[in-house]
């Protein structure tokens, strides 16, 4: 079966937990991690693809080192907006 799928997200996804690993005052929680991914991709290209589930890892494995440093980046800028903005309070975590 065929799908239309962003890899961009996939690839984002990803990444987060590094980013995430490596600013450990930065709230993990589902509602951040979207924030997160939202305000990244936002600042980063679309990619779209027709693939079959088969295809999906090996077509996220072939861009993921072309865009990694860009999608670093936007994360690492993600991160200082979900910090400065939190969608909760510390407790709510």
């Amino acid at each position: 079966m065929y799908r239309l799928l962003n890899v961009m997200e996939i690839l984002v996804d990803e990444t987060i937990d590094e980013i995430l690993r490596a600013n450990k005052d930065i709230c993990g929680c589902d509602r951040c991690r979207l924030d997160l991914s939202a305000v990244a991709l936002n600042n980063l290209p679309t990619i779209y693809v027709v693939t079959t589930e088969g295809e999906v890892l090996k077509r996220t494995n072939s861009l993921k080192q072309q865009f990694k440093v860009d999608i670093i980046r936007a994360l690492t800028e993600a991160l200082e907006v979900v910090r400065k903005n939190p969608h909760h309070a510390k407790a709510d975590a």
